[in-house]
């Protein structure tokens, strides 16, 4: 990791943060802004990361300098793994996968039985009962990365549409989006208006100018979805939300 911003998104990545989190209310900056100044590495970077750093007790010096260890070593929380007892859940629960080559027929039978029966399924593991509409969607391109990339599922609850009058939780989750006529988006919300149902999508990946942020109406959306839990492909970690 040669840059100072491959760094950040490693630490991020691991522990499950968008760039919205790394920060929080210690100053003002939105995550699009924070992510053009890791991008540039200039004095004002390495004052973001400072404070990213003294915030999640990583090291200062591995995070700008690329130096040492991530962690510091005073801080650290180290675990006996020896010693941990396999944790038993008390639920599953069955979740089938949309994945990128049955995305066209999903468009056109959205919770057809008929449709859900050949799909593949993952389980999710809970030590409570699951409430609502879950299912799973193969990431398909690269307009998330670095946090999301092509073959990562996503496992998603349903927002009930009585509930889209309301503002949207768009900084505790990300989204994805089953659109009328654009089909099926894995996206950030970053702005919803309740009272004309407008939303601004965007892309985590907008490197060269590509993936703009764009608005569309929920009444052109057919389903939405938060993303509760990410699978990543080829790999057995996981990240909740």
């Amino acid at each position: 990791m040669k840059t100072k911003k491959q760094r950040l998104d490693y630490f991020r990545k691991i522990n499950g943060l968008k760039y919205a989190e790394l920060i929080g209310d210690e100053t003002i900056v939105t995550p699009e802004n924070l992510r053009v100044t890791m991008a540039r590495e200039n004095d004002k970077s390495d004052y973001y990361l400072k404070i990213i750093a003294n915030k999640h007790n990583i090291s200062e010096r591995w995070l700008i300098n690329g130096e040492g260890e991530m962690y510091l070593e005073n801080k650290k929380e180290i675990k006996n793994f020896e010693n941990l007892k396999e944790k038993n859940y008390s639920n599953t629960l069955e979740v089938k996968v949309v994945t990128t080559k049955a995305r066209a027929g999903f468009a056109d039978s959205y919770y057809s039985e008929e449709y859900l029966k050949d799909l593949p399924s993952v389980l999710i593991e809970a030590d409570k009962e699951y409430k609502g509409r879950y299912l799973a969607f193969e990431v398909d391109g690269d307009s998330m990365q670095p946090d999301y990339n092509k073959g990562d599922i996503v496992i998603c609850r349903e927002i009930q549409r009585s509930l889209w009058q309301y503002k949207l939780h768009y900084k505790d989750y990300d989204f994805v989006i089953a659109h009328g006529t654009q089909g099926i988006m894995l996206k950030e919300i970053i702005n919803h208006n309740p009272e004309t149902g407008d939303i601004v999508c965007h892309s985590l990946n907008q490197e060269d100018g590509i993936n703009q942020d764009f608005t569309l109406n929920l009444k052109e959306v057919a389903f939405l979805y938060n993303v509760v839990e990410h699978r990543i492909s080829g790999k057995s970690k996981r990240r909740n939300r």
